[in-house]
């Protein structure tokens, strides 16, 4: 599910797999096992994204807590 959520999100945005990875400064192969397992993305690894754009709503589900964004950051 949150696998389908983060590819529709990179589509959005026109980002590619090795455009995130650069993006986090980390392999396919780790960007691969955060996918199928979200709970392991970092708290920094989840800011970098919503800097770029990215909707982490699923997260916000899946963890049942709220993701805050600031723009003044």
């Amino acid at each position: 599910m949150f696998e389908n959520h983060f590819k529709g999100e990179m589509k959005r945005l026109g980002l590619k797999r090795y455009d995130v990875c650069s993006i986090l400064e980390c392999t396919m192969p780790t960007l691969k096992s955060r996918l199928q397992n979200p709970q392991n993305f970092t708290i920094n690894e989840i800011s970098i994204l919503l800097d770029k754009g990215f909707n982490m709503s699923s997260l916000n589900d899946m963890f049942n807590f709220k993701i805050q964004y600031n723009e003044n950051n």
